[in-house]
């Protein structure tokens, strides 16, 4: 008999694990305002929508955009890959991004991890 419940918490331990996994990638953090976001957010995805008031391409391919809402501005770091996935990205006037925020030479960015994190606006 014991046997049995054991075999059906572990089932049911599974299946709950693997709703969690889905609903954790469909699922967006809310809207933070830029001016909110502080070093007590490190390494937590965060989701925010400006405007972009700066490009910075580097040789190598990734991107530097800096998005403004009326908060405040934040950086956000496309890496060559999601760059590359975007070229759209340069004539772009306003994201929403979804990313992990990072701290590089003492200013908050956020990374997005996979290109459908960032969306296009206008």
């Amino acid at each position: 008999m014991t046997d049995k419940i054991l075999y059906i918490a572990l089932c049911i331990s599974i299946v709950g694990l693997l709703i969690l996994t889905y609903v954790s990638e469909i699922l967006e953090p809310p809207i933070s305002r830029i001016g909110d976001i502080n070093t007590n957010s490190l390494g937590k995805n965060l989701h925010v929508r400006g405007n972009i008031s700066r490009i910075h391409e580097f040789k190598g391919g990734s991107i530097i955009l800096t998005i403004r809402d009326n908060t405040g501005e934040v950086d956000v770091y496309l890496d060559y890959y999601i760059a590359k996935s975007m070229p759209e990205i340069l004539k772009a006037k306003e994201v929403d991004v979804i990313g992990e925020l990072d701290e590089y030479e003492g200013r908050l960015e956020i990374i997005p991890k996979k290109s459908n994190w960032i969306r296009i606006i206008s």
